[in-house]
């Protein structure tokens, strides 16, 4: 038995093979031990947030970046003993991109580990392997801010004018957003509004077709304005012209002044409106001193308006054309044949005639306009010798028989002025 003994242990302490053989057994039997009592598991992690880093290398390049279709957000599975879920929470499990690793078409590959737990025990398997960016140059343009008035004031109210605390504001983005907003539009709303009235309003961005921009991208200095309107009353009133000055000698004005604006609709507080009842257009504008032909000339009402009051139409400049008539005037003498003279009104049972020396023409001295006194002809003109005016005049109740000079009077219109009427000679006798 001794002797069995020396050889068993003998055979233990020199054959490495059988060592062996108990080290894996030995090995074996621990593993299906710790399986039995801690088996691994597999648990699913939903919305794990991928965290980038070394975002500064884009920025720093002056680049704009976005991440595509929520590739930042995955879905984790967790391998790992059951014993270390007793702890592990989704807040443990890190998932991380590093943009120092971006590819040439903008993927970045997804590492995973877990903090406050034994990682050499875990395994991770996201349900995909990379994060997708939109990579951009990063550009900013200035913007002037178009402000306006919105809908429709009260009745009789206008908008005197809209000012804005600011009119203009930078955008920095992607390029191709930036790119595309062509301008920044503000509006304030006034439907039916009869006092002043503001509001902070919000700046939209649009296109060149007018369709809104979505600044989710964008980086605004300002994303809304204070604007304020002016509401103002109206008051329609007319208009009137006049001239200052004579015109050169040998010259008159004709008629009134012509205007292509009749009346204007003013706007104003309703104590300033009171005041205003017409607008004169005068002063040296309209001096026709010195004048040998007619004017025209283009003025502004604006130029002629009662302070702290405006014209109500934003769509009327305040032109107004004025026209002066200027004409030449002459003086003519005519003689007429006393053939074209009348007798008229003449006394029950006298008789009037012509004696041979009263057959002279009767001198006619006219003014006026020089293309009417050219038209004028002697031969065509005719007069009227009223012989009751005659006594009226002199006071005579009866005639004396003999030769009178009876005045004799012409109608040329009212546009020709009659300086002179001679006389003729009649001869007056008493019928039998």
């Amino acid at each position: 038995m001794k002797a069995f003994l020396e050889r068993l242990k003998k055979m233990l302490l020199h054959n490495w093979g059988l060592k062996l053989a108990s080290v894996f057994l030995a090995f074996v039997i621990w593993f299906i031990v710790a399986q039995v009592g801690d088996p691994k598991d597999t648990r699913a992690f939903s919305n794990i947030q991928v965290r980038l880093v070394n975002t500064n290398l884009l920025t720093e390049q002056n680049k704009y970046f976005a991440v595509i279709d929520g590739t930042d957000t995955v879905r984790v599975s967790v391998t790992a003993p059951t014993s270390v879920f007793q702890t592990l929470r989704a807040s443990d499990i890190i998932a991380e991109a590093d943009i120092s690793k971006l590819t040439d078409i903008n993927t970045i590959q997804i590492t995973y580990y877990a903090i406050n737990t034994n990682a050499d025990a875990i395994s991770f398997d996201g349900d995909h392997d990379v994060v997708q960016l939109d990579v951009e140059n990063k550009i900013s343009k200035w913007l002037r801010v178009n402000y306006r008035a919105a809908g429709t004031v009260a009745e009789g109210y206008v908008i005197g004018g809209v000012t804005a605390d600011q009119t203009s504001i930078s955008i920095t983005g992607p390029e191709s957003v930036v790119n595309r907003v062509s301008s920044a539009i503000a509006e304030l709303n006034v439907e039916g509004a009869m006092n002043n009235s503001s509001a902070n309003v919000e700046i939209i961005l649009t296109d060149r077709e007018n369709n809104v921009v979505d600044p989710a991208k964008l980086e605004m200095s300002a994303d809304h304005v204070l604007l304020a309107a002016e509401v103002l009353a109206t008051k329609e009133v007319p208009v009137t012209v006049k001239y200052s000055g004579t015109p050169a000698d040998g010259y008159v004005v004709v008629g009134t002044p012509t205007q292509d604006v009749k009346k204007v609709l003013l706007a104003g507080t309703t104590a300033n409106l009171a005041r205003v009842n017409r607008i004169t257009i005068d002063g040296e504008k309209l001096d026709v001193t010195g004048a040998t032909e007619s004017m025209e000339m283009s003025l502004n009402i604006k130029d002629f308006l009662p302070e702290n009051v405006k014209l109500a139409d934003p769509d009327y400049n305040g032109k107004v054309t004025v026209g002066i008539e200027i004409k030449a005037t002459r003086e003519r003498t005519l003689e007429i044949p006393v053939e074209n003279v009348s007798f008229t009104n003449v006394p029950g049972g006298y008789v009037v005639s012509l004696p041979e020396e009263g057959r002279t023409p009767v001198v006619l001295r006219v003014f006026g306009l020089r293309d009417l006194i050219n038209t004028l002809r002697a031969s065509n003109i005719t007069g009227t010798a009223d012989i009751a005016a005659y006594m009226r005049s002199n006071e005579l109740s009866e005639l004396a028989a003999g030769h009178h000079q009876i005045p004799v009077s012409f109608d040329l219109g009212s546009d020709v002025t009659i300086l002179e009427s001679g006389n003729i000679l009649v001869e007056i006798s008493k019928t039998e």
